[in-house]
């Protein structure tokens, strides 16, 4: 898909991005709305609406963004995702797009964030028309649009059309491997990989697994990991441009597959089990909009990886797991597995000189019974989540603060080790997971955790979302380290 600032390109149609406000100007500005009946609900969010012309002119198609008073670039990047499969399901190869319709009270900032509306516009293009079918024996048809936009050249919109790809490119890479099936990423595939996509950049990555993982002390991974006859893994990715900012850690869940062990799963379809490494996903599509867009950043990825599968060798519910910090956890059920492999790298940040750290994960079902699928839960101090979150809303990656109860500690309590790993109360399940990680996070870090179950998956093309892995946090976490 290409990508150009052009007002004197050859197009089949003209793309009019418009608020329920735009219309009386539209039918005085464009031709072909002269003598057409504009109804309300070609302006809502969402609607796409073609006017195909009869005397050899571009074909005009008007997309919907609700109201101006309730914009945010989030809607224009779920705009270019309709419009793009609009465009593919027509065999429309060309397009030209036009801001002008925009321009209209309340909404007038258009001019200043006009770079930002084009990065949003590329952004929703790729994503939206996005596919995975790598499996399938019919792939789907794939046609190369050229999209031009209808604005004055700069270097500065060049630019923001660079940085539209770069994060498209990433977010899409993260959605490979969230997609892909199990019998195709095991950790060490999911190690291959990540090694592979950052050959010849300035990422230093290293792969601890075998006897190495116990002498760095990462006794959860291995517990986690050894029932499967494929290994765990702990990859350590560092990058850093600039030296003077504070390191700062990423951490990502890389279960590759999650059967919940001899805790098993009892669910009909557990298939989406494969994306229990969402989160690995994510914060390594962050690193690598970081490197791409060769950003200033001192930043270690910190992926803890294995496949929670039953057998003679696997975790047993009852044992002890001693952590690197001292701390001792009684396993209560192996399906809540993925807390103790996030666990050492939450002291392996500390002992890295880290000073804040974010752990992303597909943590629990609880956060999906209290937020739905379209929003993660968020915990942690006060104002790094006010930072996480202003960073994730201008691409939709919506999260909600929840609370850090402290009197619910009580509740993963152990007999004989200082604490289990589940819960012995009821509800809370999210936050009794948050409290669990925050045993393990060093004073002296500023943390957040983010458990975006929720929205690691869609389940319908909506947007820039397309049926399966959306590649959730990739920008959130991009955004805030390369505006903090």
């Amino acid at each position: 898909m290409k990508f150009e600032v052009s007002r004197s390109a050859a197009v089949q149609t003209i793309i009019v991005p418009c608020f329920s406000q735009s219309f009386p100007e539209l039918a005085q500005t464009i031709e072909v709305l002269r003598h057409a009946t504009l109804q309300p609900y070609m302006g809502e969010r969402g609607a796409v609406t073609w006017f195909y012309s009869t005397n050899g002119q571009p074909d005009l198609m008007l997309v919907g963004l609700g109201g101006a008073e309730q914009f945010q670039l989030a809607s224009l990047r779920d705009g270019a995702g309709n419009a793009g499969r609009a465009l593919l399901k027509d065999k429309r190869m060309t397009a030209l797009v036009s801001f002008e319709a925009l321009q209209c009270p309340p909404f007038a900032a258009m001019p200043a964030l006009l770079p930002d509306m084009l990065a949003a516009w590329v952004e929703g293009s790729r994503l939206g028309t996005y596919t995975f079918d790598l499996y399938k024996s019919v792939k789907s048809e794939r046609l190369d649009l050229d999209i031009y936009f209808d604005c004055e050249s700069s270097e500065e919109l060049e630019d923001a059309i660079s940085l539209g790809q770069i994060r498209a490119e990433s977010t899409m890479w993260a959605r490979d491997l969230t997609n892909e099936p199990p019998n195709y990423l095991r950790p060490r595939d999911l190690a291959e990989r990540t090694v592979q996509r950052f050959a010849g950049t300035a990422v230093q990555v290293s792969i601890y697994e075998g006897e190495e993982l116990r002498k760095r002390g990462f006794t959860g991974v291995a517990a986690v990991g050894k029932g499967s006859i494929h290994p765990p893994v702990f990859m350590e990715l560092r990058y850093c441009s600039d030296a003077s900012k504070p390191l700062v850690a990423l951490i990502g869940k890389g279960i590759t597959f999650d059967t919940g062990g001899i805790s098993l799963k009892r669910d009909n379809d557990i298939s989406d089990m494969r994306m229990d490494m969402a989160g690995a996903a994510g914060v390594l599509g962050a690193l690598d909009v970081l490197v791409r867009s060769s950003a200033a950043a001192n930043v270690v990825v910190l992926v803890p990886s294995a496949e929670n599968n039953p057998s003679d060798r696997s975790m047993l519910p009852g044992e002890v797991i001693r952590y690197a910090n001292g701390v001792t956890i009684q396993v209560g059920n192996t399906d809540s597995e993925g807390r103790l492999i996030l666990a050492d790298a939450l002291v392996y940040a500390h002992s890295l000189g880290a000073k804040k750290v974010v752990d992303m994960a597909t943590l629990t079902y609880s956060v999906v019974g209290a937020l739905g699928t379209s929003v993660a839960g968020i915990f942690g101090h006060d104002s790094f989540v006010k930072a996480l979150t202003a960073a994730g809303e201008p691409f939709g990656e919506k999260v909600w603060q929840l609370p850090l109860v402290d009197e619910y500690e009580r509740y993963l309590s152990s007999d004989y080790a200082d604490a289990s790993n589940i819960s012995s109360g009821n509800g809370g399940g999210a936050i009794m997971a948050a409290l669990f990680l925050r045993k393990f996070v060093h004073p002296s870090l500023e943390w957040a955790h983010i458990d975006m179950n929720g929205p690691k998956d869609c389940s319908s093309a909506k947007g820039q979302l397309t049926a399966g892995a959306t590649g959730w946090g990739v920008r959130l976490l991009a955004e805030y380290l390369m505006t903090h």
